[in-house]
């Protein structure tokens, strides 16, 4: 039963990752994300920080935290709703499938271990 409920699950998280396999083989902009899109969609660091209740200057900051992968997953949803947008995340492996990192596991008897941790 552990094993179907397992290989089900693998299924599921192997169809959602389809498209974002795609998106993780495009590098982030130079710029960083959150300053790209602002631009792109033509809204001023007044605009975000009026939203957000912040001074530009620490959008300004918001973005060079971003650029420099020190921002957290709280702030960088802040600022995509500040902006009319959706922050998307995953965890992509990246060069093989959640089966074939399942069995890797499984042939060095790690799998086991790691069931037996509540969630698992």
């Amino acid at each position: 039963m552990r094993a179907l409920k397992r290989e089900l699950a693998q299924t599921d998280i192997e169809r959602q990752l389809r498209p974002y396999r795609t998106a993780s083989k495009n590098r982030r902009p130079a710029e960083g994300w959150l300053r790209a899109i602002r631009q792109a969609l033509g809204l001023g660091a007044e605009e975000i920080a009026r939203h957000m209740r912040l001074t530009p200057k620490m959008v300004f900051q918001l973005e060079r935290s971003e650029r420099a992968c020190t921002i957290s997953l709280e702030r960088l949803e802040a600022v995509a709703r500040a902006m009319q947008c959706d922050l998307v995340y995953a965890i992509v492996p990246r060069d093989r499938s959640i089966y074939d990192r399942a069995a890797e596991l499984a042939d060095q008897g790690l799998w086991r271990k790691r069931s037996k941790v509540k969630g698992w």
